[in-house]
């Protein structure tokens, strides 16, 4: 559906109840005076008298007038049909009241009220908020609407919401004295009341279908008259119960009221409604959104009865009036409806308006059990309630009020000790990114405002093994220091030493969840701090490592490949120079030249091997191993150190820096036992499992000497290994020596590693 047609399906909706309003009240006589109150609201009665329940405008008649005659005839004669005239604007009509003063006795009075247009400019003004309440709805079905125009949610909210606010015209500006004796007659107020009835059976509609799965009006046809007409249903039992127990005018008047019966059966019908179709939700969302709607109702409902109901019951008024507590309720109960039915949010709606409504469940109880204490006391004591009322609620505004002004104090005093919350979310908003020293300074600055203190030290473990300062701020005061671990993922990063001002109150026991949540957040960001300043090195050695390859390059290039290049180019141009005057000469010359020219290439290739190892490209890492060992025994001879390599097929592919780091690290681990450890056999071993691989390079010589220094290969396997984020570990007695590396198959972890000799 366009957006034209949207809007005009909402004007048109909400051209119904304006238009029925406007000839509702304005094409008839007034005498200013309504005289309907709902039966079930619990108004006077009509008897051998009508009570005036509301005046507007200007009119001699006043509000608790009964009035007993209209024009000398009784008003029985007017309920029941005997007595019937025609009245008109201008019309002077003469009425019989009856004022009851303070005294309980009644005055008889004659008033003369001249007939006019309904005042509607008067009416809106002293009833602004039901006006208001009645805008809201419309607005919210109109939303609703043009939002998601395909849901037959959304339709039946449009109507409910349109037709509901029409019985204004017969709750708040309803039958006028006027209106029994001759003026427009009862159809008017009937007809309003019919109009609310059925946007009850809407809304009970829209309950029935909100969220519900697609073609359930079609599987079930009988879903649409039933909702319609349950209103109805409740009006019916309700009119042939009062037929049965009452007569006459209260007959009568029970007979007009169909919005309030109706009501009290649609009502209930939505609740279960939603709550079925809860049960029944399709999916997250559609729950999400039943429930939101079920929780805006069900709140609103309780709202009503714990200001208004139970309070008019007992006290004989309700806590706020009632025009002012039905707009502060229609506003967030329309508003949850809306976002029910176009499903806006829900993830974060639903579960705030939850939250919500379980704090003013908590209230209402809390509220509820200081009423009934207070009426307890007030029976025992024969005192009033209602100044114990007004205490308590005199309290509950003061009790807020001096909470916070505790809270100020103690924070100037003790700062964040008793907020704890409000100190890590301070520190999770630091950014660690940063350089290391600023990070950290930061993040005790923010700890010494917060919590008064004169000195705070981060230490961290040194190599040596004793701790030292990472970042300070303050000057230590002489007091002594409360430390905290810094412990993350079971692992001790270092300690956090805090010391309170002189000034202030040491911590206590009270302050250890502090403490170890203040730990548990410095701990994490000194692992973040550390861990970036780790990788900065790391990015730092490997920039430094590639310019060294590409030093060594340049120097090979130029020192050794070069000049060889230059030397072969001047006995070509020799070899050309002979060609004419001394072939047998010039052939001499080329033939020297293909042995340089050999020379040459093997050269390059060892240049090439440098980077990374040809035989890795051509065999892979297993096989590449086997080659290099089968190669060491053939020229070796005999009595040479024999390596074996043993490995299954599962271990390749491998990553290609894995590759060449487990190739150099294999090597090197052999060529020192070849070299220096007197060993016959050199096992090298390989393991794959699902995050690493594992290289193990074990000899049976003499192993090394204690006390002795590492030597230049075994760095050299440890930087291979730190390399791709592995570690590399060596141990050695008397059966010889053992070369083990944990090398991750991903290289996007951390750069850590170490060597371990031993």
């Amino acid at each position: 559906m366009s957006r034209a047609a949207r809007f005009l399906v909402i004007a048109a909706a909400w051209a119904l109840p304006v238009a029925w309003l406007v000839v509702g009240l304005l094409l008839r006589p007034s005498d200013g005076t309504v005289v309907w109150s709902p039966p079930l609201s619990g108004g006077p009665g009509w008897g051998g008298s009508l009570p005036v329940t509301e005046t507007y405008g200007t009119t001699p008649l006043e509000v608790d007038d009964r009035i007993t005659e209209v024009d000398g005839r009784p008003v029985r004669d007017w309920l029941s049909g005997a007595a019937s005239d025609r009245r008109a604007v201008g019309d002077d009509v003469t009425y019989t009241v009856v004022q009851v003063g303070a005294s309980g006795l009644g005055q008889e009075f004659q008033r003369t009220v001249t007939l006019h247009r309904f005042p509607v400019a008067a009416a809106l003004r002293e009833d602004l908020p039901v006006v208001v309440t009645g805008l809201l709805l419309m607005l919210a079905g109109g939303v609703a609407f043009f939002v998601r125009p395909e849901l037959g949610a959304a339709r039946s909210f449009l109507g409910a919401m349109t037709l509901i606010p029409a019985g204004l015209a017969s709750t708040r500006w309803g039958v006028g004295a006027i209106d029994l004796a001759g003026g427009r007659g009862l159809w008017p107020h009937v007809t309003s009341e019919v109009l609310c009835a059925l946007g009850l059976g809407l809304a009970v509609l829209s309950a029935v279908t909100l969220r519900a799965p697609p073609g359930r009006l079609e599987a079930r046809p009988w879903i649409l008259p039933v909702a319609l007409l349950l209103p109805f249903a409740g009006y019916a039992a309700w009119a042939v119960g009062r037929s049965l127990t009452v007569d006459g005018p209260e007959q009568t008047r029970s007979l007009l009221s169909v919005a309030v019966p109706a009501a009290v059966l649609a009502v209930p019908a939505v609740l279960l409604a939603l709550a079925s179709g809860y049960r029944d939700a399709p999916g997250r969302e559609a729950r999400l959104a039943v429930r939101l709607a079920l929780l805006v109702l069900a709140a609103g409902l309780a709202a009503r009865l714990l200001l208004g109901d139970l309070p008019e019951l007992v006290a004989g008024d309700p806590v706020i009036p009632w025009d002012a507590l039905m707009l502060l309720l229609a506003a967030p109960v329309v508003a949850g409806l809306v976002v029910a039915v176009v499903g806006y949010r829900l993830d974060a709606i639903e579960p705030a308006v939850r939250r919500a409504v379980t704090q003013g469940a908590v209230a209402a109880v809390v509220g509820a059990a200081f009423v009934a204490v207070a009426s307890t006391v007030g029976l025992a004591t024969d005192a009033s309630v209602g100044p114990i009322l007004a205490g308590g609620a005199v309290a509950l505004v003061v009790l807020p009020l001096a909470v916070a002004v505790q809270r100020g104090v103690r924070r100037v005093v003790y700062g964040d000790r008793d907020l704890p919350r409000t100190v890590v979310s301070a520190l999770r908003r630091l950014d660690a990114t940063t350089g290391t020293t600023e990070a950290l300074t930061e993040t005790l600055t923010l700890l010494s405002r917060r919590l008064r203190l004169s000195h705070a030290v981060i230490e961290v473990p040194a190599g040596s093994g004793e701790d030292v300062v990472l970042a300070s701020v303050g000057e230590p005061q002489g007091r002594q220091p409360v430390s905290v671990e810094l412990v993350v993922g079971g692992v001790r990063l270092g300690s956090l030493h805090l010391e309170v001002a002189p000034d202030r109150d040491p911590f206590g026991r009270g302050d250890r969840r502090l403490l170890e949540d203040v730990g548990a957040e410095v701990g994490t960001l000194v692992q973040a701090v550390l861990a970036n300043s780790e990788l900065q090195r790391s990015r730092q050695e490997i920039v430094t490592a590639r310019e060294e390859e590409r030093r060594r390059l340049r120097r090979d290039l130029h020192d050794g490949l070069g000049p060889s290049l230059a030397v072969l180019a001047m006995r070509l141009e020799s070899a050309h120079e002979l060609v004419e005057s001394d072939p047998e000469q010039a052939a001499e010359v080329v033939a020297g030249l293909a042995d340089l020219a050999r020379d040459e290439i093997a050269e390059v290739r060892r240049l090439v091997d440098g980077l990374r190892p040809a035989a890795l490209d051509q065999l892979g890492l297993v096989s590449a191993l086997r080659q290099r060992a089968a190669q060491h025994e053939l020229t070796a001879g005999d009595g040479a150190v024999v390596w074996t390599v043993d490995a299954d097929d599962s271990v390749e592919p491998l990553p290609a820096a894995v590759e060449v780091a487990a190739y150099r690290i294999v090597v090197e681990a052999v060529t020192n036992a070849v070299k220096h450890s007197g060993a016959r056999a050199c096992t090298v071993t390989l393991r794959r499992d699902g995050t690493d691989l594992h290289v193990r390079v074990r000899d049976d010589g003499h192993g090394l000497v204690a006390g002795s220094p590492a030597g230049v290969g075994l760095f050299s396997m440890r930087e291979r290994a730190q390399e791709v984020g592995g570690v590399c570990t060596v141990t050695s007695d008397a059966r010889g020596t053992t070369v083990e590396a944990r090398l991750p198959l991903r290289l996007d972890g951390g750069l850590d590693g170490g060597l371990d000799g031993g």
